[in-house]
């Protein structure tokens, strides 16, 4: 037998180390004693004595009112926020979810629209070239918290203009249509 054998056969076998044992351990019943008949409610009251009065507690009535008005923030700073995000949107440095809380439902739809040919004609790649900048804005209040907004864009070397809608709904301003030329 060979020496390398020899001290293979003689050595002890590897041994592995013990898992620790799992320990039980019992679970306490969480639901509180039944008291009384079931279906039964128990008075909260029964801590005071029948002598002990209790004093009549008399809230005053609310009556239902308007909410207090929210402060918006100035439109054509908001607006020009959202179009920075519109334009990086559609320059594929923004996914387009981040206008569905500001913008109506056909907007949005028309948004996702535009972002995906806009991928296409880029051939895919995300954020090529410059980010697009919001030249001026330009708003038109209309009364009953609407105001019409045109915007001058560029993206690149091409320079664009822009037309919204922008309402006050549920205490937010909102794009509700949208033109891009």
């Amino acid at each position: 037998m060979p020496a390398t054998a020899a001290l293979l056969v003689d050595s002890p076998a590897p041994t592995r180390p013990a898992a620790p044992r799992i320990r039980r351990y019992p679970v306490p019943l969480a639901a509180p004693p039944l008291a009384g008949e079931p279906g039964a409610v128990p008075s909260v009251l029964t801590h005071l004595s029948p002598d002990q009065g209790v004093l009549e507690l008399d809230l005053p009535r609310r009556h239902p009112r308007s909410p207090a008005p929210v402060d918006l923030p100035e439109v054509g700073g908001w607006t020009r926020g959202y179009l920075v995000v519109l334009l990086e949107v559609l320059s594929g440095h923004r996914p387009p979810q981040q206008l569905l809380r500001w913008s109506a439902a056909d907007v949005y739809t028309d948004v996702q629209r535009r972002a995906v040919l806009a991928a296409r004609l880029r051939g895919g790649a995300a954020g090529a070239g410059p980010r697009p900048q919001v030249l001026r804005v330009l708003p038109c209040g209309l009364g009953d918290g609407a105001v019409e907004v045109s915007a001058v864009v560029r993206v690149g070397e091409r320079v664009r203009a822009l037309a919204l809608r922008v309402e006050r709904r549920h205490e937010r301003w909102r794009v509700t249509a949208l033109e891009v030329g």
